[in-house]
Parts: structure tokens; sequence; C-alpha cells
């Protein structure tokens, strides 16, 4: 099983920064979360490649019914010393990990996480790799409404 990762980078000087990685092991998603924890890097947009596509009915990509889409929802993010994931899917609404009561709002172009909704990284990176294996919403961390 794997997923991919892409997310934007904050450069002053390339407006169209990004980076992506496919993870495929569990040392990737801890090399993954070493990238995200870079300076500029902004959340990642997961989709794992083991789900099933849906027909994009709204058009979000092109012409609506068109084209496929993943059936996921998930961004995972490192910020100030936290994890941050959101997830959704046909079985789940759209939700952010229960996290530390004193994490802060991290806020970003593509998705905002509320304050306590950040988790120590090794807690992201064991809910990262549970997805990895299993491609369902992890179980091994607790969840909020978002």
């Amino acid at each position: 099983m794997s997923f991919t990762a892409v997310w934007p980078i904050r450069d002053p000087d390339d407006t169209e920064a990004a980076d992506e990685l496919t993870v495929e092991s569990p040392d990737d998603v801890d090399a993954l979360l070493s990238r995200l924890a870079e300076p500029g890097a902004g959340p990642a947009v997961i989709e794992h490649q083991d789900r099933p596509l849906m027909d994009d009915t709204e058009g979000l990509l092109g012409e609506p019914g068109r084209t496929k889409i993943p059936d996921h929802d998930v961004a995972a993010a490192v910020h100030g010393g936290y994890g941050y994931l959101t997830y959704a899917d046909p079985d789940h609404d759209y939700s952010t990990l229960k996290g530390e009561p004193d994490s802060p709002e991290y806020r970003s172009e593509y998705v905002d996480y509320p304050a306590g909704a950040g988790v120590p990284v090794e807690t992201l990176a064991l809910a990262l790799k549970d997805f990895l294996a299993t491609g369902r919403r992890p179980g091994c961390v607790g969840w909020q409404a978002a």
C-alpha cells in the first residue's frame, strides 16, 4: 500500500513552490513528517492509492461527472512542534484529531486546524502509519468534529 502527499512551500521567489512524496513504508512516514516540519512547508494533501475513486459530481476538477476523484479528504501538517490531521470519507464526516488542549490553532490556505487539535508529532506518525497500512481512518487516535 502507498499514499502520495503533496504540499505547498512558502517561497517569496516562487509562488508555485511545492513538494511531493510517495509514502510506501513506515520510514517514509517519518521522512514525510521531517519534511513537513521544515520552514515554509504547508499542510500536505494525502491520497491513498488503494482507496476507491468516485465520480466528481460537483465539478471540482472539471465538468461534473467526467472525472474521478479520491473518496477521501486527508491533510496533515507539522506546525509549532505539533502534528495536525484532518480526515473525511464516505463513512466519516470531516474531523480533526482530539489533540493536546494547549496546542495552538493552525490556519493555512488549504485547511484550518482548531486550537486543541495538535498532537505530538510521534502520535501523528502512528496515525499516518495506520492509514498507510489500512487505507482507513486511523483508529489509534481520537477524533472530533471539525
